[in-house]
């Protein structure tokens, strides 16, 4: 079993993370540090547990009993833990960054699994997982990147939870397209552009971008880099975003409305992609885990 510690165990997307992982085959959950609530069960915190982990909260991490240390805490707390961790040589544990401390770090890979999912199966040992924003964003403009079809500014509309990060977003979807397609040299900007649904979980990304190509083509190039990919499926029309909440799905509609012009409509849940369940599906791959394990989740809202 993956012995597996949590730090910032207390925080939202840290609930999120636990709920998949009670049930995850492989996994064991050692340790659940969060010293605000140190000695409280943690049932008592996050909803949907009882019944299902009797474990109480810690007020530290012991990276030596852990086989993968999931970072929830804040920047400063991550960075300062993933130091120690340093310092005591544990090349072997394994990292996964929710935190937002880890991002741009040489030693961290991004962990968008429909991008990076070589590196993570062929030796890296940490992961940082960018922004729901940036990770849908980014599985749906990868294929345009990997065939060099970027060439302009990019704006990108989101419908999502209140809260999410625009500016950080942005970043780090620039600096990821820019490693796939060094040529792309524009800039991405997201905004908020609410569509009238529920956005308790759902998630939609939006972009046009010209394209010289007929849309046939077009989806032949999506579906050759995702064919193999186990969350990511392909529609011709708009989908609710009801469709992917309570999954880690991420489902992307193609269309070109006028020759030339393409655009793509994405939904997913944004407690999972960019959260909880990009996490998991990082770890699966950094153990050499088939990527579904503990990921087969079901629609919640229908």
């Amino acid at each position: 079993m993956i012995k597996a510690g949590i730090a910032g165990a207390g925080s939202s997307v840290a609930g999120e993370l636990i709920r998949i992982l009670v049930n995850h085959p492989e996994v064991e959950l050692v340790r659940m540090c969060a010293p605000e609530f140190s000695g409280r069960g943690v049932s008592s915190v996050h909803h949907g547990l009882i019944g299902e982990l009797d474990k109480d909260f810690s007020d530290h991490i012991v990276p030596e009993e852990l086989d993968v240390l999931f970072l929830c805490a804040s920047r400063d707390e991550s960075v300062s833990l993933t130091d120690r961790i340093d310092s005591l040589g544990l090349t072997d544990l394994r990292i996964v960054d929710l935190s937002g401390g880890a991002y741009g770090k040489p030693d961290f890979v991004c962990g968008v699994s429909e991008i990076f999912r070589k590196p993570m199966v062929r030796g890296t040992k940490r992961a940082y997982i960018p922004s729901a924003a940036a990770a849908v964003a980014l599985i749906s403009l990868y294929p345009l990147a990997a065939n060099l079809l970027l060439s302009q500014d990019i704006e990108i509309k989101v419908s999502a939870p209140e809260g999410m990060d625009m500016t950080e977003s942005s970043l780090q979807t620039e600096s990821v397209l820019r490693s796939v397609q060094n040529s792309f040299c524009g800039a991405v900007r997201f905004c908020h552009a609410p569509d009238g649904e529920d956005d308790s979980r759902g998630m939609r990304i939006r972009f046009s971008l010209p394209v010289a190509m007929p849309i046939e083509e077009i989806v032949r190039l999506y579906e050759g880099i995702y064919d193999d990919h186990n969350f990511t499926y392909l529609s011709s029309r708009r989908l609710d975003k009801r469709e992917a909440a309570g999954t880690h799905k991420c489902l992307i509609s193609l269309m070109m409305p006028e020759p030339g012009r393409f655009e793509a409509d994405a939904v997913a849940d944004a407690h999972m992609r960019g959260g909880a369940g990009d996490a998991v599906h990082a770890m699966n791959l950094l153990f050499g885990l088939h990527e579904r394990t503990g990921l087969t989740l079901k629609a919640s809202h229908f």
